[in-house]
């Protein structure tokens, strides 16, 4: 194809180098622009230098040809748990697979994410990759990462990887020091469980939560909540977050949803995670989809679909999962109608669970013309980023995917990737450690 024409295959090139020119694209940039189409983007030091109605000459540049093809800005999920960081043992603990994590972060390039934000996971583990992938030692997706999550001894979320707040004072110094790591974005943990005949929780005191919060601001840190019904919605916006790490599952009321839009809080969809285990029970056959058995191992795809499939099926979480999409799927359509910033999540740790997550906003009513901005400006909004990331601006980052199809009529596009880039470069799809790729070099 053109790409293979002007050298760009076979790894990753230099950010500082010529600058990259893709000629004649259709552009949609991320911000709900309307396409424009015939220009050539211009990219230097990694970031768009320069949109042109007509191409110019560059000499030295690298070009790409766009004809026939749709140029939009690299996808963000906003909600991931990369896997390996705590594996449990049979014997008690955890271990550290590297490897996985790092097949795993492959298998999101290779799907067209060039940012993710992980929200909780070992705190040195997901640290030393994102010092890794910054360093640019690491082929990876940006990483972004909470690290460790903080709630309330006894609390939801109370393991070995978070901080538990029960005395500010005595525990102000566990969280200056973590805050000193410089967490992309801090996450609390407010939910009192206690749904379907489950005992409740306890949850941060409102004075403890805003002090919190606070403190973490104070540190130059942004701040998410996981919370799952109005209440909790309402508390945590009086507490001073400024991002929700899911659509609120449970009903929410006119006000708060005021109340989230007049205080540009955005919102991560994450309805993947509820689907997934509501829909395998009885339609186990989404695992089978191509861009799960090119980027997921095998091992783990068989996994899904036999003994985790089991587990969901026997503690009856499908079935009450299944009663609480409806609901879900309202409201994330009624966040968005309502002019709340929602930016897409998954809470999974799986690329392709990025593309399941932009047929199931389709599903749940958004126009497909509204996907583009949610799957990736949106992404940087929630971040705090946007004036960096997330579209494709003059002076913003060069992430960018290059499509066969338009995006903007079809969800099928976002899948048809021509070329991927991230800082400007170029990432040879066909070089990242994914089971396609094995399948590819032993036939």
């Amino acid at each position: 194809m053109a790409l293979m024409a002007v050298g760009l295959a076979g790894g990753v090139g230099s950010a500082d180098a010529a600058d990259l020119l893709v000629r004649d694209v259709t552009l949609l940039d991320g911000t709900g622009a309307p396409a424009r189409v015939g220009v050539s983007v211009q990219v230097r030091n990694g970031r768009v230098l320069a949109v042109h109605e007509r191409a110019p000459r560059l000499p030295g540049a690298t070009v790409v040809d766009g004809r026939g093809k749709y140029l939009i800005p690299g996808l963000i999920d906003t909600h991931i748990h990369l896997q390996g960081g705590r594996i449990p043992l049979a014997e008690g603990g955890v271990r550290i697979d590297r490897e996985l994590a790092v097949r795993t972060l492959h298998g999101y390039l290779y799907s067209g994410v060039t940012s993710v934000v992980d929200q909780g996971n070992a705190a040195d583990f997901i640290f030393g990759l994102r010092a890794e992938e910054r360093s640019g030692a690491l082929v990876s997706p940006r990483i972004f990462a909470t690290g460790a999550n903080i709630t309330v001894p006894k609390g939801y979320g109370d393991n070995a990887f978070s901080i538990k707040v029960g005395d500010l004072a005595a525990d102000r110094q566990t969280l200056v020091a973590h805050f000193a790591r410089r967490p992309d974005i801090q996450k609390f943990l407010y939910d009192e469980l206690g749904t379907f005949g489950a005992p409740k929780a306890p949850v941060l005191a409102d004075d403890v939560y805003a002090a919190v919060v606070r403190l973490a601001k104070e540190s130059g840190i942004r701040t998410t909540v996981h919370v799952v019904d109005g209440l909790g919605a309402r508390k945590s916006l009086e507490a001073g977050i400024e991002a929700f790490s899911h659509t609120v599952r449970a009903a929410v009321n006119d006000d708060t949803v005021a109340l989230l839009r007049e205080s540009r809080v955005p919102v991560s969809s994450t309805l993947a995670v509820l689907t997934h285990i509501a829909r395998v029970a009885d339609q186990p056959e989404f695992l089978e989809a191509a861009l799960f058995r090119a980027t997921v191992e095998p091992e783990q795809l068989a996994e899904q679909a036999g003994a985790e499939r089991q587990r969901y099926i026997n503690s009856g979480m499908s079935a009450r999962f299944q009663t609480m999409l409806p609901q879900m799927f309202a409201t994330v359509r009624r966040m968005h109608e309502s002019g709340v910033t929602v930016a897409l999540g998954t809470d999974r740790t799986f690329g392709a669970s990025v593309h399941m997550e932009l047929a199931l906003l389709h599903e749940a009513g958004i126009p497909v013309s509204d996907l583009l901005r949610i799957a990736t400006l949106n992404g940087a909004i929630y971040l705090g980023l946007e004036r960096e990331l997330g579209s494709l601006e003059p002076g913003k980052l060069a992430d960018m995917l290059l499509l066969d199809a338009d995006p903007s009529r079809d969800i099928a596009a976002y899948q048809q990737i021509a070329a991927v880039f991230k800082d400007g470069r170029f990432i040879d799809r066909r070089t990242l450690d994914v089971p396609a790729n094995r399948m590819r070099s032993n036939p």
